[in-house]
């Protein structure tokens, strides 16, 4: 039986995107017939984390160490390992090769390779910033800016373990091929030097729902409400004259900020906060509505979220940036603005209203764009890329 073993911070049922794919993918792997299991924190005999641990935490080198050496698996799928694992793994992955052959890929969910940040975002205070990704081997650049909006001691501790892990010692040669979901991380990737391939990530599963959307235009913002996540903003240069409604699902730094926006601009009566809400619920929530809304300051990479609305007949308005504008393109259906630009949000936000009063609105066609991303299709990928077939 082959073994492969999947590496990430967080262990699965947690946190973020990473976490749902890698436990999605174990399961799709053992029902393939491959011993697949994954190493997180929950695997360290001691999760307490230091400044000195996320330079290169030695409890988590030794606590995989025991892992490979008893598991010996053909294949390692790195997932996320910067924030508790720490870069230092990857010297463990370098013995392990040398001893057993094994191959090494890497899913890309975020730019931790290439920048400081993993989100390939800068800060002046809270306010956040793109990153120039064509900038991000100068010293000059990366010394110049803050990456952390905690302030610049955490700033500069991201900074000390990029330059530790990739720029003094390159650990990133450990890893055989970068697992890219969007064209636009597989371009950020190259920036590493090693092999990189296209590979979206597989549609979240879900249940048909029946939703009946009202009349009136609905529009439904559901995740973190974080600077990065641009809520604040459109809310500054959403116009006053839009005649919907606007549904906020989740919570989050930036939440006060943008009730703060809300109440200023007089838009209570058209923009309601709920809160967290669990998936059911949310899911429910976003198949009633007719577009979903992600405004992200960040190079957002392959939004699950999107997906999601799309397959529940959920249309799209997004930031004309990274993943998002890709997905658009790919899928044929959603509508997308430039970032800061409130004339080109008031003019995707009036074709809204003529596609939704002409009934043209949630009228589109994505099958085969899902098909393309379908479970077995992404299991069939990746097996032949775990074989070292041609990428």
């Amino acid at each position: 039986m082959r073994r492969v073993l999947h590496v990430n911070d967080y262990p699965g049922g947690t946190f973020g995107g990473a976490e749902v794919l890698m436990t999605r993918t174990i399961d799709l792997l053992r029902n393939a017939g491959w011993d697949a299991r994954s190493f997180t924190q929950s695997d360290l005999p001691d999760q307490r984390l230091t400044a000195r641990r996320y330079l290169n935490n030695r409890v988590a080198r030794r606590a995989l160490r025991r892992t490979l050496d008893e598991f010996t698996p053909d294949v390692v799928h790195l997932h996320n390992f910067y924030h508790v694992l720490s870069p230092g793994i990857l010297g463990e992955l370098a013995r392990h090769k040398e001893r057993f052959a094994a191959r090494v890929v890497m899913y890309a969910h975020d730019y931790h390779l290439v920048c400081p940040n993993s989100g390939a975002m800068w800060y002046r205070g809270r306010e956040a910033e793109l990153a120039d990704l064509n900038r991000t081997d100068s010293w000059r650049y990366l010394l110049a800016r803050r990456w952390d909006y905690r302030g610049r001691l955490y700033s500069l501790l991201k900074l000390a373990q990029h330059f530790l892990a990739y720029r003094l010692r390159d650990r990133r040669r450990v890893i055989d091929l970068v697992l890219c979901p969007s064209r636009f991380m597989q371009g950020a990737m190259k920036r590493t030097g090693r092999p990189t391939a296209h590979l979206p990530y597989p549609n979240p599963p879900f249940e048909p729902r029946r939703a009946t959307r009202p009349r009136e235009l609905t529009l439904i913002f559901a995740g973190r409400v974080e600077p990065e996540k641009g809520l604040v903003q459109f809310l500054e240069m959403l116009p006053k004259d839009f005649g919907g409604r606007f549904q906020i699902v989740g919570d989050g730094a930036d939440r006060p900020a943008a009730e703060e926006t809300r109440r200023r601009r007089g838009l209570s009566d058209r923009v309601e906060f709920l809160g967290r809400r669990p998936h059911d619920e949310t899911m429910n929530r976003i198949a009633a509505a007719h577009v979903l809304v992600l405004p992200s300051r960040w190079y957002e990479n392959y939004p699950l979220s999107m997906l999601e609305a799309l397959a529940l007949g959920t249309n799209l308005l997004v930031a004309d940036r990274g993943g998002m504008r890709e997905i658009v393109e790919d899928a044929g259906a959603g509508y997308r603005f430039i970032p800061d630009d409130s004339a080109s949000i008031a003019e995707q936000l009036q074709r809204i209203s003529t596609d939704h009063a002409g009934g043209r609105l949630n009228s589109f066609d994505v099958a085969q764009f899902l098909t393309h991303r379908s479970e077995p299709a992404y299991l069939d990928r990746l097996l032949r890329i775990y074989a070292g077939e041609p990428a």
